[in-house]
């Protein structure tokens, strides 16, 4: 049976021109729902650390989400979507995050990358452990949490030395996930309490900053 995947933010990409032709196509297509917000772009550019553009669109309530602000980052390449900000509620949520980044994309940036031939990358909003970790590494995971007792996490001496193989791969993979995917996959895929989980959340966290010391260290 397949593993159950996980709802995750989902990042968007626009590259393949230069940033000023990006940005002007984009700006080409802002229309009713959405909206070109100037002014808070202008604060955000004076407040910006280096100079990097940045755009900044605003979208209209629609269905039972508030309407939220968008900011496109300028990167080396072209731009990325670096939030989306609700106007009059805390958060958005995973679900509602996507809704809108998606809007934009079927609203805008297609619209705007037919015109200005650039590309549009835009995650999945599904993911699963192996797009997370190297192959060794999810493994490692997986049989640790198998074979783990549930209740006192890497406690017992076999469990620890499953886990420690587990943060040894992870450690020397070049692909590896954070602390926050790891406590949602061990509660949402594997069943673990939230307690656990964390725990062994705030250990690899540790264990990895640790092994990556070690590695600088003078031998």
């Amino acid at each position: 049976m397949a593993e159950k995947d996980i709802e995750v933010f989902q990042d968007l990409h626009l590259s393949g021109a230069s940033a000023t032709s990006i940005r002007d196509c984009i700006l080409s297509q802002v229309k009713e729902p959405w909206r070109h917000e100037t002014e808070l772009e202008e604060d955000m550019r004076q407040n910006a650390f280096d100079d990097a553009d940045v755009v900044v669109l605003a979208r209209a309530a629609f269905d039972d989400i508030d309407e939220s602000g968008l900011v496109l980052w300028q990167e080396h390449d072209g731009y990325k979507v670096s939030n989306i900000v609700p106007r009059n509620v805390g958060e958005l949520g995973i679900t509602k995050y996507n809704r809108i980044l998606r809007d934009f994309v079927a609203l805008v940036a297609t619209p705007a990358a037919q015109v200005g031939g650039f590309d549009i990358d835009l995650t999945s909003p599904n993911q699963t452990l192996d797009d997370w970790l190297a192959t060794e590494s999810a493994a490692e995971l997986r049989r640790f949490s198998k074979l783990a007792n549930k209740s006192t996490g890497a406690s017992h001496p076999l469990d620890q030395k499953r886990w420690f193989t587990f943060l040894i791969s992870a450690h020397r993979a070049s692909k590896r996930l954070d602390s926050d995917q790891l406590a949602r996959w061990l509660i949402e895929v594997e069943g673990w309490s939230e307690e656990r989980a964390y725990e062994l959340a705030i250990d690899y966290e540790f264990a990895l900053g640790l092994l990556e010391q070690y590695d600088q260290s003078p031998s």
